[in-house]
């Protein structure tokens, strides 16, 4: 795990991670420890625990097959199923309900719909919740937000489609680019509150963009 520091010195921490800590993040969950390209240049003033005694590069990291990962739950048994790389992340607010067994049947029939239209190769895509189930008491503030920006890391998918304003506000504070050139793209959709009843032809206009991307 690594802790990013105070607010009071944003100049003691990477350039990669200066975004991340903007954006309130406090710790960042690393299984498998911090990549060799974050950890040179951490000062004093930026605590360090790594998992692993030896930091991988962020590539080898990427590649890294999510059962590998100590996840908590519900994010290690969705990892735990995976087949395939995934090439995109999809995730919405009430996600986590959905695999903790209070799953909503008109949003499962929702995204059964959509996946049926974007007609993706299995495996392509990867439902990683970006908030703790409702009710639950984390260990700590920003748990769920953590876990969600290592998922991406780890699986290095390029793309992430949030469903609703409350995931892309989060995805989009993780991953705004520095440079002009991100290395993931955030789409924002609308929420599944607002897709669930829509006419098939309606439903496919909502999310084309995702029927566009080139993924692989």
């Amino acid at each position: 795990m690594a802790r990013l520091g105070s607010f009071a010195a944003p100049v003691d921490l990477p350039e990669q991670l200066r975004p991340w800590r903007a954006a309130g993040l406090e710790t960042l969950f690393l299984p498998e420890g911090l990549p060799e390209d974050l950890a040179v240049g951490l000062s004093a003033a930026t605590s360090v625990q790594a998992g692993t005694a030896t930091a991988r590069p962020v590539q080898a990291q990427r590649r890294t097959a999510g059962p590998a990962a100590h996840w908590p739950e519900p994010w290690q048994t969705i990892a735990a199923r995976l087949q395939a790389k995934p090439q995109i992340i999809i995730t919405y607010a009430s996600l986590t309900a959905d695999v903790t067994g209070a799953a909503d049947p008109a949003r499962r029939k929702l995204f059964q719909s959509i996946l049926a239209y974007l007609a993706w190769p299995q495996g392509t895509c990867l439902f990683w919740p970006c908030t703790d189930a409702p009710g639950s008491t984390p260990d700590a503030p920003g748990r769920a937000r953590n876990i969600f920006l290592n998922g991406v890391l780890t699986f290095g998918v390029a793309h992430i489609a949030c469903f609703g304003p409350e995931a892309a506000r989060l995805a989009s504070a993780l991953f705004e680019p520095a440079d002009g050139q991100p290395d993931v793209l955030v789409h924002s959709l609308p929420a599944p509150e607002e897709l669930i009843g829509l006419l098939p032809h309606e439903l496919h206009r909502a999310v084309a963009r995702l029927k566009d991307l080139r993924l692989g």
